[in-house]
């Protein structure tokens, strides 16, 4: 008999030690966590959603893919906040016309229109590429739109740069602001 009181009165000191050990250190009021919440969750976030995939369409066409690795909601503002983002051109026929991709995003849920932000690249499927610091894809035209300035590069090596242009994704034409300049491919002789 007294070897079983001696391992309850041994388990109650450890039970009676682990337990001040816990409560002491709950209690202690400069290891609570601190900090604040990112900025985006003090705006008035309504949802977070992780992994998002959304179809931009025109009159039962689809027009585009839009991927993003985050996306924050403002129900009230009618619009998504992106993270990382990716968005797939469609053409009539469902053919690939180009991919941008880019930092972040502001999707306007009721014109289906979306202005990407930071390091902003498309590449066509033509070989034509893009890259801008911002770039606008406005739904109801099906086009592209750079005034920030831009570089736009040229399969046979030439580059076009400029404050502003506008590209049709349905019939592949731009219209260019003022401001552009071209530097032809040049070809050195070794």
């Amino acid at each position: 008999m007294s070897r079983l009181r001696a391992r309850l009165v041994s388990g109650w000191v450890y039970v009676v030690v682990v337990l001040g050990c816990l409560a002491g250190g709950c209690g202690a009021e400069d290891e609570i966590p601190g900090g604040s919440a990112p900025a985006v969750f003090t705006e008035g976030v309504d949802q977070v959603m992780v992994g998002v995939e959304n179809f931009i369409t025109s009159r039962g066409i689809r027009r585009a893919r839009l991927d993003a690795d985050t996306a924050f909601t403002f129900e009230q503002d009618g619009r998504l906040d992106l993270r990382i983002v990716t968005m797939t051109f469609f053409g009539e026929t469902g053919d690939t016309l180009g991919v941008l991709k880019g930092q972040s995003a502001e999707y306007q849920l009721n014109s289906g229109d979306v202005t990407v932000r930071g390091d902003v690249e498309v590449n066509l499927s033509t070989g034509e590429r893009f890259e801008a610091p911002v770039i606008e894809y406005l739904s109801a035209a099906n086009e592209i739109r750079a005034d920030s300035g831009y570089v736009y590069f040229l399969p046979d090596g030439t580059v076009d740069r400029g404050e502003y242009v506008v590209y049709d994704l349905t019939t592949e034409e731009k219209q260019y602001g003022p401001g552009r300049t071209t530097t032809p491919e040049v070809s050195v002789p070794q």
